[in-house]
Order: structure tokens, then C-alpha cells, then sequence
């Protein structure tokens, strides 16, 4: 029988790992978040759950930073990870009652797992097939407007078609948060989604008195403060430092005279090479707001590093630290525009002499709406994006899932010793994705599983779950469900790996039971290893 306190382990994550597996699919049901604050708000992003769980448990911050890291590096599938690691773990508990050791249970579960990705890779599709803007609607789980899902979708699609070959680079698609970036605004409906070629900022001009809409189309971008030079500053490496001392009102006055003019003679400088907006990381001082609207210079400050590189990339701009280093040569080349949307005034970089660069900007009519809306585009790009470079894909609601666990199964029985039943646990816990998607549909989700594996013995492995339509059909029929091959591939291996850590976890010891003072403390002395003298907890 399993010890209790290793079972205690990884409880916590099983829990949060059920509560995640209830917010998949474009049914998942909604979390409420109330923040210590007292804040209270909505949610059903599996990343946002994890981010806002108050919980100290270490095995829970694994969890947390695994699901994070996975959403980061692939843009879609932390859910099914989470849930993935829940079904394992549970399925693990069951075999120590048994008596099976961790070390079967792994074994069991690594077989599993090289059956259900050979599988995964045998039943796999051409992306041809079906086309990016499929796989696009089957990620975009934040609307559940047919009208809504099929026109962003085909946004998605356009945008990776136009950047072409570009769509092969980078771990998500076209490198993919610099050439595609998801914007949202809170006022009107996602079906007002629109796809923008350039860049859109939810930045305002510095002042008003400055030109919505600049007559020159150089654009500065800077990665310093625009302000005023000091006297004594240099950039670069100062080999000695100037102390200037100033006793008089008459010299100070001189002195700010001299920057003031050194200011104006940088500002003239660039506006001569064809400078119309200044686009800055930093603050624009507003000593010097004034002067640039006087010369029709529109300026956006406190851009962060994703934001200021896209605009250098849309332009074709060099980023240089102030406006002193700004040239004709290192100027960008596009149409700058303050529009009103919403109620908000936002900055548009379009048409643009640079590298592809596109936005898609969305609306809904809330902001916990608008949030969803923004994270749930986000997945679609990345799994379009990830289909596109891999060109394969898989049939989508939880059909993949149900054909490796049945190939997982019938792989299990040829395994002589007691990780079979390992291997057969792994199969049996492929089926969470499936019964989820069924169950947050309002389905039966034993009869939705039953369904899938009788359509399996009659090798139809198509057949999945339709959440929206409440029912199992051929996903890969009319309006086809499917997934990228990659994102697929890299949540099974994922979740495999955390839970076989997890399940090899049977002590929990603080930082500081491992350093040298731990060794002399009274019946604690080195073990036949060298270790601590703890007992093997197996």
C-alpha cells in the first residue's frame, strides 16, 4: 500500500490539476478569483489559474511554472498538461496500492508514451488537408460564435500566408510574438476582430498639442529618455568624470540656455534627416513635449522591449539611445496615426518599409471577455502557426487521445512484467481529455468514451468530441476539428515527464537539511553514500 506521506506529496496537485481539467474546451466552466485584495474576477485560462492560486506547495509551484513554461515556449496546450499530470498522478496512486514501486510505474509510463507518440505520428494528417484557418477555429475556444471563430480564423490564415516562409522560424511560428501580436480593446464584439498590416500600441501621444497623423514618415525609435542633454553627460565610456559647479542664478541660466539650445539643435538635426514620430522605451520629459509638437513631431514613450522591437522591425528603424545618434540612415519609414477606438486613443504603424509585421486587433464587450478573447487568439496563432511549419496535423477533440490509448493498451499486454499495468494506467489516463471536452459539453462523458472506443475497434479513428455541437462525430468531416502534430506530441511529453517526477518524489526536505552543518547534527551522521542518514523512505 502506498505511504501516506508520499500520497500527501503531490495531493495538492491533483486537485489543482481537477480544477483545471473542468475549465477545458469552449465549455470549460469559469473559475472565480478572489484576490486577497478583495478583488474579485472571472477566468477560465488554465495559465491565469495557476498564475492567481494562492498556494505555497512546492509541488504545486512545479506544476505552475511547468504549465507557464509550456504556454511560453508553445502558445497553446497548458491545459491539457495540467490535466494530463492529474490523470497520471491519479492513475499512479491506484498502482502504489497495488504495491507497484515508482520506478515500474515509470517504466510503464515512458512505454506509454514512445506507443502514443508513434501513434500520434502514424494517424497524423496533412495540414494541406484542411489548412491553418481549421486549426486556427479549433484553438479559438474564447468565442463561441460560428460567424466570430470563422473570420479570425481566416485572418489567422491570411497573416501566416503572407509572411510566407518567415513562418518557419521561432518555437511557435513566424517568430511568432515579433510578426504576429494579438491586441484587444474593450467595446464592440469579437466578430469586429480586424487584421492589421503593422503595428497597432495601446500608447497615447505624450500631449495633445502634438499631430495625430505627422506630415514626414521617419520614425525614431529610441531606447533612452528624450530629454534635454546635461551638461557633463557622455555616452559611451567616460574615462574621467567633469564636476561642473555653478555658484550663480545668471550661470545656471547660461547652463540651461546651453542644453536647451544643445536640445534644439539635436531635434533640428533630426527633423531634417525626415523624423515625424519618436517612439521611446523610456519617458519623454515633458520639458521638451512642447518643442516637439511646435516642430510636428508625434511622440510615444514607455513602449516596452516586445513593443519597441516590433516597431523597429515594422519600420525598419535602428534603435539608437537618444535623439542625438537619430540619422537618415537610422530612421524607420512608415505611416504613423492616432485613431480613436473604443473611447481610447491608439497608435497605428502601418505600411511600413520594414519586415512583415502584423496585429490582430480584438474587441469584446467586457474586459474579463476581452481578456479571454485576446488569450484564446493568441492560442489560435500559435497552433496555426505550429501546423504550418511541422505541415501536419491531428484530428482534434480528444481523437488523437482516444486512438493512442487504445494503441496503448493493446501495446500493454505484450509487456511481461508489472509495468504493464503501468503502460495500461498510462492509456487509461489519455482518456481525461476526452471526458473533459465531453463533460464541460453537457454530455455523459463514460458515454462519450464509450462511443470513441467503439469507433476505434471499427478503426474509425476520426471520430472525437464536438463540444460545440454536444456530441461525437468525424471531426475531420464538415468544419474539421483538428490540432497541430507538435503542440500534440509536446503536451503528452510534457505532462509524462512532470508526473514521473512527481511520482519519484517521497520526501519533501527544506534547502537547508541539504548543506554541510546537516551532517553533524546529532544522529544524522553520513550515511553509506555520503548522504544525510535519512532511512529510504521505500
Amino acid at each position: 500500500m502506498a505511504d501516506e506521506s508520499d500520497v500527501g506529496l503531490v495531493g495538492e496537485v491533483r486537485t489543482v490539476c481537477d480544477v483545471i481539467r473542468t475549465a477545458l474546451g469552449p465549455f470549460g466552466a469559469n473559475k472565480l478569483l478572489v484576490g486577497a485584495d478583495g478583488n474579485v474576477k472571472t477566468t477560465a485560462s488554465s495559465t491565469e489559474l495557476l498564475d492567481s492560486l494562492d498556494v505555497d506547495d512546492p509541488a504545486v509551484t512545479l506544476l505552475s511554472s511547468t504549465a507557464t513554461g509550456f504556454r511560453e515556449r508553445h502558445g497553446d496546450g497548458a491545459g491539457s498538461v495540467v490535466a494530463l499530470v492529474g490523470a497520471l498522478l491519479t492513475e499512479a496512486e491506484r498502482l502504489r496500492e497495488r504495491g507497484l514501486h515508482p520506478t515500474a510505474i515509470e517504466q510503464g509510463y515512458r512505454t506509454g508514451l514512445e506507443r502514443a507518440l508513434a501513434t500520434l505520428d502514424r494517424t497524423a494528417r496533412p495540414l494541406d488537408e484542411y489548412g491553418p484557418a481549421a486549426v486556427a477555429r479549433t484553438a479559438l475556444t474564447g468565442t463561441r460564435d460560428p460567424s466570430a471563430r470563422g473570420a479570425v480564423a481566416d485572418q489567422v490564415a491570411a497573416a501566416l500566408e503572407r509572411l510566407g516562409d518567415e513562418v518557419g522560424t521561432g518555437d511557435v511560428g513566424p517568430g511568432a510574438r515579433d510578426a504576429i501580436e494579438v491586441v484587444s480593446r474593450t467595446g464592440g464584439a469579437a466578430a469586429e476582430t480586424e487584421l492589421v498590416e503593422g503595428v497597432v500600441l495601446d500608447r497615447n501621444l505624450t500631449t495633445p498639442a502634438m499631430p495625430r497623423t505627422p506630415d514626414r514618415r521617419g520614425v525614431a525609435v529610441l531606447s533612452s529618455t528624450v530629454d534635454v542633454p546635461t551638461v557633463g553627460t557622455e555616452l559611451g565610456r567616460v574615462s574621467r568624470r567633469v564636476e561642473l559647479d555653478v555658484d550663480s542664478f545668471e550661470e545656471r541660466e547660461a547652463v540651461a540656455d546651453y542644453e536647451r539650445s544643445a536640445f534644439a539643435e539635436q531635434l533640428d538635426a533630426a527633423v531634417e534627416a525626415g523624423c515625424g514620430a519618436v517612439f521611446t522605451e523610456q519617458a519623454i520629459n515633458e520639458r521638451v513635449e512642447s518643442e516637439l509638437a511646435a516642430r510636428g513631431v508625434l511622440g510615444v514613450d514607455r513602449l516596452d522591449a516586445d513593443e519597441l522591437r516590433r516597431v523597429a522591425r515594422a519600420t525598419g528603424a535602428t534603435v539608437v539611445p537618444t535623439l542625438e545618434q537619430v540619422t537618415a540612415e537610422t530612421l524607420g519609414d512608415a505611416a504613423v496615426r492616432v485613431e480613436r477606438k473604443a473611447g481610447r486613443d491608439m497608435t497605428f504603424v502601418t505600411d511600413g518599409a520594414g519586415e512583415a509585421v502584423y496585429t490582430l486587433f480584438c474587441r469584446a464587450p467586457d474586459p474579463r471577455s476581452a481578456t479571454a478573447f485576446e488569450r484564446s487568439v493568441e492560442s489560435a496563432v500559435a497552433a496555426a502557426a505550429a501546423a504550418v511549419r511541422d505541415g501536419r496535423v491531428v484530428p482534434g477533440g480528444g481523437a488523437a487521445e482516444a486512438t493512442a490509448a487504445e494503441a496503448v493498451r493493446r501495446e500493454a499486454r505484450s509487456i511481461p512484467d508489472r509495468s504493464q499495468l503501468a503502460a495500461e494506467a498510462f492509456g487509461d489516463a489519455l482518456m481525461t481529455v476526452p471526458r473533459a471536452l465531453g463533460r464541460t459539453a453537457g454530455m455523459d462523458a463514460w458515454e462519450a468514451e464509450i462511443r470513441l472506443r467503439v469507433a476505434r475497434s471499427e478503426d474509425r479513428d476520426a471520430v472525437g468530441v464536438d463540444a460545440l455541437a454536444g456530441t461525437t462525430r468525424d471531426v475531420l468531416a464538415e468544419d474539421p476539428i483538428v490540432d497541430p502534430l507538435p503542440v500534440k506530441r509536446a503536451t503528452l511529453t510534457a505532462a509524462t515527464d512532470l508526473a514521473v517526477q512527481l511520482v519519484r518524489i517521497d520526501e519533501r526536505l527544506s534547502a537547508t537539511d541539504l548543506g554541510d552543518d546537516a551532517e553533524g547534527e546529532e544522529g544524522m551522521g553520513p550515511g553509506p553514500a555520503g548522504g544525510a542518514g535519512r532511512p529510504n523512505a521505500d
